[in-house]
């Protein structure tokens, strides 16, 4: 692992992000976006990429959520890998995958490309479509984002098709928003203490109170337990294709625990802030709202807790188990 790299690629994503938080989608900011690469971080170097690590490749996406950047970075960064797989060219400007029928695409309007997936005898079909503005209906997410539904008229030719498990793709989409939540719950956390700091109760700062101290501890540990869930499942991602069940199962367990991490972190921290929390001016406010929506989308905590509850009744049923993380993924994840 070369810490390197990913120092580089962090240091260079918290000068891209930081003072850009907003809830509209920002077409100059993307363009910085796209100069910096990454986009593109997964793919090999032979198919117009960096040849990243999903762990480096998706540190950018979780320092844009600290930040409450509204950009669809991580799902180009997968709708790119997703091309890659099917041996088709990268694409340029904002895209996300789209399951075919009608279903929230993420920043939908904003985007120049949509990798539409589709299951089929042949495997999972992969039509790349370009939208104009009025196949979109327009809606949004608790927090203000895009969320809209893509209607076309005509099922759209497929470009090519990948020999992938639909759940793996699905998977995918849930780490995602398991990495979003970590970053941001990280985020909230070093708020809360700042401001508990800095206001006085009863003639001295709020984190001198034990209570105040003890639900910044909570607040504290759950947000540990977001990151070190998602990590895991970006440790997995790498061997996504090859080892789907390892990888789909890290990511559904990563999304139960950030998801839980979020209404928890949510909580607290509008507690601790009190009024002044629920305020639209103050950011705590941006980044619980997408806590909220990111908790709920691509697969509930209810959603993926009943994957990892049928799979472990399989092996009750004589299922085999899946290889278990070794100690060096595990050292790779953290």
């Amino acid at each position: 692992m070369d810490d390197s790299t990913y120092s580089m690629v962090i240091e260079s994503a918290e000068k891209l992000f930081s003072d850009r938080g907003g809830k509209d989608f920002d077409p100059a900011l993307w363009a910085a976006v796209e100069e910096a690469g990454f986009p593109l971080a997964l793919l090999s170097e032979d198919r117009g990429g960096y040849g990243l690590s999903a762990r480096e490749a998706f540190a950018p996406v979780r320092v844009a959520a600290a930040h409450g950047v509204a950009l669809p970075l991580g799902e180009t960064l997968l709708a790119n890998w997703v091309l890659g797989a099917a041996d088709l060219d990268p694409i340029e400007g904002p895209a996300a995958l789209a399951w075919d029928g009608k279903a929230a695409v993420p920043f939908g309007r904003f985007l120049k490309t949509v990798v539409q997936l589709c299951e089929t005898d042949a495997g999972l079909a992969v039509s790349v479509l370009h939208p104009r503005a009025e196949d979109w209906q327009p809606a949004l997410n608790y927090a203000g984002e895009a969320r809209d539904t893509l209607t076309l008229a005509a099922q759209a030719k497929p470009d090519a098709h990948i020999a992938c498990a639909p759940v793996v793709l699905r998977a995918a989409m849930a780490m995602l928003r398991a990495v979003q939540i970590a970053g941001t719950t990280d985020a909230v956390a070093a708020m809360c203490i700042n401001y508990c700091n800095e206001r006085e109760q009863f003639g001295r700062p709020l984190s001198k109170h034990q209570a105040i101290q003890h639900q910044l501890a909570v607040l504290a540990t759950q947000g540990c337990a977001a990151a070190v869930a998602a990590d895991m499942a970006v440790a997995a991602f790498d061997r996504a294709l090859e080892q789907s069940d390892p990888f789909v199962l890290s990511a559904a367990a990563a999304k139960v625990r950030a998801a839980e991490a979020a209404t928890t972190v949510s909580s607290i921290s509008h507690q601790v802030h009190g009024a002044i929390g629920f305020s639209e001016e103050y950011p705590l406010h941006r980044l619980t709202c997408r806590l909220w929506s990111w908790r709920d989308e691509d697969g509930s905590e209810a959603h993926w807790a009943k994957h990892l509850a049928d799979w472990a009744v399989s092996l009750q049923s004589g299922g085999h188990l899946w290889p278990a993380l070794t100690a060096c993924d595990l050292r790779e994840a953290t």
